[in-house]
């Protein structure tokens, strides 16, 4: 019995090792590949996101240094301002309030008008700013607007201010330039002007008179939606042929000597000694764009303009 178990326990060894031989032989006759060791799972790690740049943009420009008491600049598209100084403050106009009288001009009257000249409208060129009316001269509505924004004549003003006033109602007893005041005063209530008192029609210093470069820039807005008064402002110079018994030709030059320069097409200028250097300036850069820049009480005009105007390049692109 001890033999027999001995003797198959042999035998299995032996098949065992066969088998294991016979495996391999057909492995290697059949060319196949050798037993692969087990497999291992390979996972994909994928990288880590990286974040996109945040595009920055240019730095903005170093707000500019100025003379100027108050400034302001306004893209006149949307009304949007973009420098700021002082605005708010109400400051003597000079001249500048003209822009509000040249609108309240055209609101009530027509450009064809004929005006007639009267003794209390003249005014002495020596001591003001004018456009050389005298009694009796004859001229268009048109002709003393042209009066009032290129030499920016108070002659022209006071006629304007008693022509206009005296088709206004008002007060009894008001005076017509009294009546067109208060027109003015009521045009620039629509208009936003909340810093602003007008007083004179032609700008002159009076204790009490004010406006703001913020106002200021509000009624230049609306005159550059009026094509008549944009084109008078923008004329480096005009002729005015008068009527009357001293009738004859006025050559007038503008007052703004930026005109032309850096695409600057308007507005006006003002100088009193209260109320110092002033200028309201519109420009058109190469794309189009307008842009209103308003100075008041400067000792540099035209530097501090050209110095806004050059801000808002850098800003805008």
């Amino acid at each position: 019995m001890r033999q027999l178990v001995l003797g198959l326990a042999l035998l299995a060894c032996s098949l065992l090792i066969a088998g294991v031989s016979v495996r391999r032989y057909l492995n290697a006759a059949s060319g196949g590949p050798p037993a692969a060791p087990p497999a291992t799972a390979t996972v994909a790690v994928a990288p880590e996101p990286t974040a996109t740049p945040t595009p920055t943009l240019g730095p903005t420009p170093t707000p500019p240094s100025l003379s100027a008491r108050a400034a302001l600049v306004m893209r006149v598209e949307d009304g949007e301002v973009l420098f700021a100084h002082d605005a708010d403050q109400p400051l003597p106009p000079a001249s500048t309030v003209k822009i509000l009288t040249a609108l309240t001009v055209l609101r009530h009257a027509r450009p064809e008008t004929i005006v007639t000249i009267q003794p209390e409208d003249v005014v002495d060129p020596v001591e003001e700013s004018a456009m050389g009316l005298q009694a009796g001269d004859t001229l268009t509505i048109h002709d003393l607007l042209v009066g009032l924004l290129l030499p920016s004549g108070n002659d022209a003003a006071r006629a304007l201010a008693r022509v206009v006033g005296e088709q206004l109602d008002g007060p009894e007893g008001a005076s017509p330039e009294e009546r067109f005041i208060a027109a003015m005063n009521e045009l620039a209530a629509e208009l936003g002007m909340t810093q602003s008192r007008v007083l004179t029609p032609d700008g002159e210093d009076v204790e009490g008179q004010a406006v703001s470069a913020r106002d200021l820039a509000l009624a230049a807005r609306a005159f550059l939606e009026e094509p008549a008064l944009v084109r008078i402002a923008s004329m480096r110079e005009a002729t005015v042929r008068v009527g009357g018994p001293q009738a004859r030709t006025l050559r007038l030059a503008n007052t703004n000597a930026l005109l032309g320069e850096r695409g600057v097409f308007g507005i006006k200028t003002g100088t009193t000694e209260a109320a110092g250097q002033c200028l309201v300036a519109a420009w058109r850069t190469v794309a189009g764009q307008v842009y209103l820049a308003v100075v008041l009480g400067s000792q540099d005009r035209y530097a501090d303009v050209r110095t806004l105007i050059d801000w808002v390049g850098r800003r805008e692109g």
